[in-house]
């Protein structure tokens, strides 16, 4: 309403002006050079209108010509861009389906649309390690060292590099710079402590890890390790990580070697539901056990442990309380545990300890080797899925660090249902089997 007000006095002042002006028009007389002039005040405001109005339409005129290049630049960019945001679009699903030669083209057709040097350049070293041409992936790299923002990726491209080569000693050599040049580095510091782990060095494998800050679960749970293998206190390593059979095994020996049977049953209670591996029964039950009456208390303890599990998917708890009934001594009670354990889901273990219980209680009743069981359960690399009849921190077949585990824990379920870590997997952490030098 007040915009229309404004615009009908507006409208009112103008046309009330252009009234006046008419019946009141003037006289105006102009002499120049010789020449007379004559007019009124309105038709000098109309000369001065067409002048303001042709010196304006020049100066657009001038200013549209003059912008022409411009104009082509900014339609050319928004062209660009456009095919930029698609060649980026096409780079990231070549990325997941590991298409070298997709990222290769589109990381060249990035180059020209945005003239960029360093992302685009790594793209094609990337491409170039997914395809293993080693020799382009070394051009590439000579590039991004080239370009002073690329120094820091040019460094970890040059490790990454020689490991594909098989290249330990130089990747070694080179690690051991750029440790002392990035101190709290997790990236360098673990690639050198894997490289001394497969070389069988445990403590300056330890120790190239041990000083950092802030470290990740994972690499936690390799530092625990290596603390087992260089014979560090068990509790040590097991405040860092107990999602790793060989730190529970360690502590609960410390344990009992210091008569607290107590702190070694709930070691045992807090790690079970996770690990559910046999081998930390047989070690609670067997390990310096002194008597029948010694392993009656120590198979009470574990059944007060275990028996909240027994319903839970898993058959593992059945036959841990199998096993622990058979070593104080109470058959029955054995025979009922591994009767639990339905016949599909029996594997050669349930056969071996029945037929031992047998062998004691004289009773005829036994498992037919006829029957269809399954295969003892192994470790498995959770890298590579090979199987390994014992636990070993770096795996034979892929050279990962710290990948095997129990194939019958919870850990190894959480790692085959972890979607988004395969989904997000970065194909320049997939490196070839290391060579052990001669």
């Amino acid at each position: 309403m007040i915009k229309i007000l404004q615009f009908f006095l507006v409208l009112l002042f103008a046309s009330s002006g252009v009234v006046w002006l008419s019946e009141n028009p003037g006289k105006v007389e102009i002499i120049w050079k010789n020449y007379f002039f004559e007019t009124n005040l309105l038709g000098i405001l109309l000369i001065f209108f067409f002048l303001i109005s042709t010196i304006l339409f020049v100066i657009y005129t001038f200013s549209s010509i003059k912008s022409i290049p411009k104009n082509f630049r900014i339609k050319k960019n928004e062209k660009y861009l456009k095919l930029a945001n698609n060649s980026l679009d096409n780079i990231a699903e070549a990325l997941l389906t590991g298409d070298s030669g997709n990222i290769e083209k589109n990381s060249r057709m990035l180059k020209k649309y945005l003239g960029n040097d360093f992302f685009t350049t790594f793209m094609l070293f990337n491409s170039s390690l997914i395809k293993n041409d080693l020799n382009e992936s070394l051009k590439y790299l000579r590039v991004l060292e080239s370009i002073p923002k690329a120094k820091y990726v040019a460094e970890r491209g040059k490790i990454v590099l020689h490991l594909k080569n098989n290249n330990q000693k130089e990747a070694k050599k080179t690690l051991l710079n750029l440790c002392k040049k990035y101190p709290n580095d997790i990236w360098f510091h673990e690639k050198l402590s894997r490289i001394y782990a497969f070389e069988g060095n445990w403590e300056l494998a330890h120790d190239s890890i041990s000083h950092l800050t802030k470290i990740p679960d994972e690499l936690k749970s390799n530092l625990a390790n290596l603390k087992i293998l260089i014979g560090a206190e068990p509790l040590d390593a097991y405040k860092l990580s107990n999602n790793s059979v060989p730190v529970v095994n360690e502590t609960i020996k410390f344990y009992i070697d210091h008569q607290n049977l107590k702190k070694a049953t709930e070691v045992l209670g807090k790690s079970w539901n996770q690990l559910l591996c046999l081998d930390l029964i047989k070690t609670f039950m067997q390990y310096k056990v002194t008597g029948d009456r010694e392993a009656l208390k120590r198979y009470k303890l574990v059944v007060k442990v275990l028996k909240k599990y027994i319903n839970e998917e898993s058959n593992e708890t059945k036959l841990s309380l199998a096993f622990a009934s058979f070593e104080a001594k109470i058959w029955g009670e054995a025979q009922k545990y591994l009767e639990q354990i339905k016949k599909t889901e029996r594997d050669q273990r349930v056969l071996k300890l029945y037929t031992k219980i047998s062998e004691y209680t004289k009773d005829e009743k036994t498992l037919s080797n006829d029957e269809k069981l399954l295969p003892e359960p192994k470790w498995k690399c959770s890298s590579c899925n090979s199987e390994k009849k014992e636990w070993q921190l770096i795996c034979e077949n892929c050279s990962e660090f710290g990948k095997i585990i129990w194939s019958k824990s919870k850990l190894s379920r959480q790692i085959e249902i972890d979607f988004f870590k395969e989904f997000l997997q970065n194909p320049l952490r997939h490196l070839p089997k290391m060579k052990r030098e001669n």
